[in-house]
C-alpha cells in the first residue's frame, strides 16, 4: 500500500547510549521533533525554532 501526500518530516539521530541510529518525527503540534531510543527508551526532543539548524542528523549523548 502506497501513501500519498507529503512525507512526514523527521530527523536522523544516533543514540550514543545504545549505539543505534533511529529517526525522530515531528509532533502533532509541530513544535518539536520527538522520539525514543529503540533499545533503552531514552527520550530525545528537539524544539523547532525559526532560526534553528538546517541539519537533519544529530547525536544524542
Amino acid at each position: 500500500m502506497e501513501k500519498k501526500g507529503n512525507p512526514r518530516p523527521f530527523l536522523g539521530v544516533m543514540f550514543k547510549c545504545c549505539k543505534v541510529y533511529s529517526r525522530i518525527y515531528i509532533n502533532k503540534q509541530q513544535t518539536a521533533f520527538v522520539g525514543w531510543c529503540p533499545k533503552c527508551a531514552r527520550q530525545m526532543r528537539v524544539n523547532i525554532s525559526p532560526d534553528g539548524s538546517t541539519s537533519q542528523f544529530f547525536e544524542m549523548t
